[in-house]
């Protein structure tokens, strides 16, 4: 007995420094000083890859957008493939409960299937809804990693008021008349870590040709795998008789933040997206080489985008886009971007320069965007009545409900055409 507990004290303090040294590489290699910034020069925004200046709206979504979006999925997160056999889709209602917070809140779990003759994806999708709410309701889509298996949307004990288990304010949501649905996004994929970036399993293995073992380099990393869940899930809403379809906001923190942002950008059924201490890949741009960059995702989280990536690992002053002109492709819906002050892993500053500059495109469209200045907001100063809303809060990397509530704002100005609420005006 003694000899097993010895063996497995070994193997839990090897792989304990395993991950140390793999953790130690990752982070302790990044750049957080300001003076080794490279000069860099953003792509504008409305000029195309050769050099046509674009002046219309008409010229944005014909030539622009696409190339834009058509590169990030050619080099960066990696295109959809082309279907062998067509899929099935099916959604089944497995529960509805009408009786959260004394008939306030009714909760309804579904399961989606996938299927074809490769095999057969099951994800579940929950979703909240405003029990009595007269009309359709707006609802947040949250990038979700596996929270509804480990019961994280159970609610916490009543000093949370109406929180659940992973944070979500489900109270002054359903008071606000937003609604708010999650998916298991892993289970369209596990990210195995192939440390050459080859992803199979999943979602990807109904999309394999015969003999196919793996993704080629330009198919889909996780990134876009989690973001093609996400849209499985408007699927469902758009069929739901409580949802309002053309009202959906996509949200995300960290690599969710990435995953929301793709999932928006490449399916314009989201009318909306959210965006926590997105970083890299999400909202801050690559040219400034601070905190997590292009080579440090490459080299230590390979299969989160696609293998054509590593072309620009070493020289991303050579792409011909960045992360702003990400953004720019979700115009003229209204995106928002947030931030912490001390995560510098995700460069803050950066996340700015990507959302200030991004700005161009909804001006095609004549659409109001708040700030005129290249200069970053204050510290939790929020801006909420703009096409592009955004804040950078006190306090380091996550979701918090600070966050949580600029994004209800935002919701109520754009989608619910309301004066944003504090709030005490929520729930006097």
């Amino acid at each position: 007995m003694m000899n097993k507990l010895l063996m497995l004290a070994f193997a839990v303090f090897v792989s304990y420094n395993v991950a140390a040294q793999t953790y130690e590489g990752k982070y302790l290699e990044a750049n957080y000083d300001e003076s080794k910034v490279p000069e860099y020069n953003l792509p504008d925004v409305l000029s195309s890859f050769e050099g046509k200046s674009i002046k219309t709206v008409e010229d944005w979504e014909k030539f622009r957008r696409p190339e834009i979006v058509d590169f990030f999925a050619q080099n960066m997160f990696g295109e959809v493939p082309t279907l062998s056999n067509p899929i099935k889709k099916s959604f089944k209602l497995i529960s509805e409960d009408p009786t959260i917070f004394n008939g306030l809140c009714t909760r309804k779990d579904v399961l989606i299937t996938f299927e074809n003759e490769n095999g057969k994806v099951t994800m579940p999708l929950v979703l909240f809804v405003p029990t009595n709410s007269k009309d359709k309701v707006p609802v947040i889509l949250l990038a979700n990693g596996d929270d509804i298996k480990r019961k994280g949307l159970k609610l916490n004990s009543p000093q949370s008021y109406g929180e659940t288990g992973n944070g979500i304010p489900l109270h002054q949501l359903m008071s606000r008349g937003i609604g708010v649905s999650t998916v298991d996004y892993k289970a369209f994929g596990i990210d195995h870590g192939n440390k050459q970036g080859k992803v199979s399993g999943g979602i990807s293995d109904l999309y394999f040709k015969d003999g196919q073992e793996f993704t080629k380099e330009n198919e889909w990393g996780m990134i876009a795998i989690w973001a093609y869940a996400l849209r499985a899930g408007m699927d469902y809403l758009e069929t739901d008789k409580d949802v309002q379809e053309n009202q959906v906001a996509t949200l995300g923190s960290s690599i969710g933040g990435k995953v929301a942002l793709w999932a928006a950008v490449t399916d314009t059924r989201f009318g909306m997206t959210l965006l926590a201490t997105a970083g890299h890949g999400g909202d801050a741009i690559w040219r400034r080489e601070y905190g997590e960059t292009l080579q440090n995702m490459c080299d230590y989280l390979p299969t989160w985008i696609c293998r054509n990536a590593n072309k620009y690992a070493k020289n991303v002053h050579a792409l011909p886009v960045d992360q702003h002109s990400l953004l720019a492709a979700m115009a003229p819906r209204p995106f928002y971007v947030s931030n912490a002050q001390h995560d510098l892993w995700a460069d803050q500053k950066g996340q700015w320069i990507g959302t200030y500059n991004a700005a161009p495109s909804y001006q095609l469209y004549k659409k109001e965007v708040a700030f005129t200045s290249e200069k970053q907001p204050a510290i939790n100063q929020p801006i909420i009545k703009s096409m592009i809303g955004y804040h950078v809060r006190s306090g380091v990397h996550g979701l918090e409900l600070y966050d949580w509530e600029q994004y209800m704002k935002f919701i109520e100005y754009h989608f619910l055409n309301i004066e944003p609420r504090s709030v005490e005006e929520v729930y006097k």
